[in-house]
Parts: structure tokens; C-alpha cells; sequence
């Protein structure tokens, strides 16, 4: 079972790294494109999420993050926020509706996961093994030709 997660998790960060680059004003949810819903998941998985965090985890630059989180700021999907002590950064963190689109992006991963689940069983654990070992050259091969 791990192993055929293992290959699951790396299957989704294939298709949303290719997503992010060729479908970036695709409407996927709630009239929102992949990296806006991306970007709510980012703030809704991290700690007191600022630009630079979410920029990080996304591997997108700062100002891309800028431009979303102000999109997601107008929406009213998230709200930002200062810690105390500290007037020099700003935070955010997910609204009532931002958690809403947080929880269905949730799911929809989950049900992804189980239909991938799903097709793996199928296979071996040998043929599995080949499988995620494909799929971690793949994803280098990825990282090479974006410069992560």
C-alpha cells in the first residue's frame, strides 16, 4: 500500500506542475483557476502562510503569489493578517469560503487518489516498483527542464 501511494503522490505532482504551466487561467473551481485553488491549499496546509512560504511551496516567484493572493483578497477567500511585534510582514489565512474551497480541493484529491488506488491494485508489486521508479525519473526530468 505505501509503495502504491508513494506512486499516486508522485502521478499528482506531475499533472499539477504541468498543470500550473500550461493551464494557469483554466477554471477549475468555484470560477477559480489551478494555482488561485493551489494557493488557498498552500495557505490552508502552512503555518502563518506569507508570500515568500507559499512561493516557496508552489515553486512560483513572490510576485506570482502577489498577483493571487490579492485575486483571493478581493474574492474574499482569504484575509490577511499581522503578528504581533511584527508591522513588517503580513500573513493570511483562509476565510469561511476560502475553507470551503480548501475542503472540496481536499476532496477531489482524495477521490483522485482512491480511482488511482483503484487501477494500481491491478498490478504487481514488481510492476509496481517499475512503475514508481519511471515515475521518479519522470518527475527529475521535470525538475531538470524547469530548473527546480
Amino acid at each position: 500500500m505505501d509503495r502504491m501511494l508513494e506512486i499516486i503522490d508522485l502521478l499528482t505532482k506531475i499533472a499539477e506542475r504541468s498543470a500550473l504551466l500550461r493551464h494557469g487561467d483554466s477554471v477549475v473551481l468555484d470560477g477559480l483557476n489551478l494555482a488561485e485553488v493551489h494557493c488557498i491549499d498552500q495557505i490552508g496546509v502552512t503555518d502563518h502562510a506569507n508570500v515568500t512560504k507559499i512561493a516557496d511551496a508552489m515553486r512560483l516567484t513572490r510576485g506570482a503569489i502577489s498577483k493571487i493572493t490579492k485575486k483571493l483578497l478581493a474574492k474574499d477567500l482569504i484575509e490577511s493578517y499581522q503578528r504581533p511585534g511584527n508591522n513588517k510582514e503580513i500573513y493570511f489565512r483562509l476565510t469561511r469560503g476560502g475553507r470551503q474551497i480548501f475542503e472540496e480541493h481536499r476532496i477531489c484529491h482524495a477521490k483522485s487518489r482512491q480511482d488511482k488506488l483503484a487501477v494500481l491494485a491491478g498490478y504487481s508489486v514488481n510492476e509496481q516498483s517499475v512503475i514508481l521508479k519511471f515515475l521518479q525519473d519522470i518527475l527529475r526530468l521535470k525538475d531538470i527542464e524547469t530548473g527546480a
